[in-house]
């Protein structure tokens, strides 16, 4: 009896211990001492990658709430965007534009029409060009709305003609971006050819970067045991849509798609709408944009792969990727090799809930959270200021400079693999090729190592060139002369034996 009591007991402990591990803990209210995660993904084998601790990036700086605003509330927020001292915000159906500090300079909630003055509907998408033009997307009206830098309205861009969406099907922009040519991308709901290209006159263009469909081996069996009634319903398959968008300063074109588990999840797309996003040259990493490696099961907790949601890029190539599945910032460079991640889910201090936009300042990255109904702004580390100072100045060729922030890093975080391999590519495009070699050793990377090897190689070999030759010659020598002697000793022995 005693013996089942114990096993039962063990059971019960077994399943509280469970239950504790897996049930949610609710948030802990907001204080100034918590801050949120940070991490790099570093190379541990030869096709794995852990993630490792690092040092904060940004710095929770404050939550802004509709009062400090000067707004009835912030429960319908969805886009933020910021330019020359100004932050744009559409907040349900008006736009809010306010100074550096959030002060609201003004609320504009509707617009004159030919004389007649029209309420918005919910506003959405926001992107303004550098010459401060504002373009601001008004789903439930299928229209964009264009504004000067001093909110005067220019146009109004309504469904374009040629667009090949049928008339029963409404136009809905949701998100807007507009090139230094003045050409106009908009991401609309029912639209799933690819992202609208509208010319500057507001003409239709084309449809751009389509997202193909593709099936799994599975899934190619089976289409392959269809017969043609079931291929024709099979067809009504619809490709993956954009989400967001965005464009960068020579004109590329930024966009994040819906698909959660995509090895992109970010597309950077030239003139012919083909992604040339980069990614490091590396055959064992597959997938590349949000987090490598992720739990695919759990109760109140996020599982699976990352959700890109939201895409904004430097001038500098660096571009910072918003996962919406686990609230973390991935931030990349131009070559795709990640500089850092941080960020988590709840309503503490240093989380966000629902993020719907996310602008970058001069030292700030600030989000418009939809859940917390407020506006969270980041401050930029002393860490957070070295690293973007590296891929900077990286991104301009001044390879020494950059090794001078990419050392000042690791001092700061010596687990930190690139900025070895920032540090090796400067001394090898300097000639040192093998304290080169001892840098991307540290930072694992085995395409610079095996170049810097071959240089190594070549050098010695260049430099030991005349005693390498005179090797050579001299054992030449001496195998011409044996085999001479040797000739010589056998025809004096053949007329020995004759004589």
């Amino acid at each position: 009896m005693l013996k089942h009591l114990s096993r039962f007991c063990k059971m019960v402990l077994s399943i509280f211990l469970v239950l504790i591990l897996v049930v949610p803990v609710s948030a802990t209210p907001r204080s100034h001492t918590l801050s949120p995660e940070s991490y790099v993904y570093n190379r541990a084998g030869a096709e794995f990658f852990m993630a490792t601790p690092a040092p904060a990036p940004y710095r929770f700086s404050r939550s802004v709430t509709a009062q400090d605003i000067g707004v009835d509330s912030l429960i319908n927020l969805m886009e933020i965007e910021y330019h020359d001292g100004r932050f744009f915000i559409t907040n349900g159906a008006s736009l809010v534009v306010t100074d550096s500090d959030f002060n609201a300079i003004t609320i504009l909630e509707g617009i004159d029409v030919d004389g007649q003055w029209e309420n918005f509907t919910p506003l959405n998408g926001i992107f303004i060009t550098r010459q401060g033009e504002i373009y601001v997307a008004e789903p439930g009206a299928g229209r964009v709305l264009h504004f000067d830098s001093d909110l005067n309205l220019v146009r109004v861009l309504g469904r374009p003609e040629g667009l090949t969406l049928s008339e029963d099907v409404p136009y809905q922009p949701i998100k807007v971006a507009v090139d230094h040519h003045g050409r106009i991308y908009v991401i609309s709901n029912n639209v799933f050819e690819g992202i609208v290209e509208i010319n500057a006159d507001g003409t239709f263009n084309r449809y751009f970067g389509v997202v193909e469909i593709s099936f799994s081996t599975a899934e190619r069996f089976w289409r392959a045991l269809q017969t043609p009634a079931q291929r024709v319903r099979s067809r009504l398959t619809l490709p993956v849509n954009f989400t967001n968008l965005t464009v960068d300063r020579t004109g590329f074109v930024f966009a994040t798609i819906s698909d959660a588990g995509t090895d992109v999840g970010v597309k950077k797309l030239n003139a012919r709408g083909e992604n040339i996003l980069r990614r490091p040259e590396d055959e064992h990493f597959d997938h590349f944009v949000g987090d490598l490696n992720f739990n695919t099961f759990g109760i109140g907790v996020p599982f699976g792969p990352s959700t890109i949601s939201i895409v904004q890029v430097t001038d500098f190539g660096v571009y910072y990727a918003f996962d919406s599945n686990r609230n973390r910032v991935f931030a990349y460079d131009q070559d795709g090799h990640m500089l850092f991640a941080f960020g988590g889910t709840g309503t503490r201090e240093g989380t966000t809930d629902t993020v719907t936009g996310m602008t970058m300042t001069e030292n700030r990255l600030v989000f418009a959270d939809r859940g917390n109904r407020s506006i969270e702004v980041f401050e930029r580390t002393v860490y957070g200021n070295l690293v973007l100072s590296a891929a900077e100045r990286q991104f301009n060729n001044d390879y020494m400079g950059a090794a001078h922030y990419w050392q000042q890093v690791l001092n700061l975080n010596p687990f930190f693999q690139y900025a070895y391999v920032g540090v090796g590519i400067a001394l090898f495009r300097q000639g040192y090729f093998e304290e080169a070699m001892e840098f991307f050793r540290h930072g694992q990377d085995v395409a610079f190592f095996s170049m810097a090897y071959q240089q190594v190689r070549a050098d010695n070999m260049y430099e030991n060139f005349n005693t390498i030759m005179t090797v050579i010659v001299m054992l030449l020598a001496a195998y011409i002369l044996y085999k001479i002697a040797r000739k010589i000793w056998t025809v004096k022995k053949q007329k020995g034996a004759i004589a």
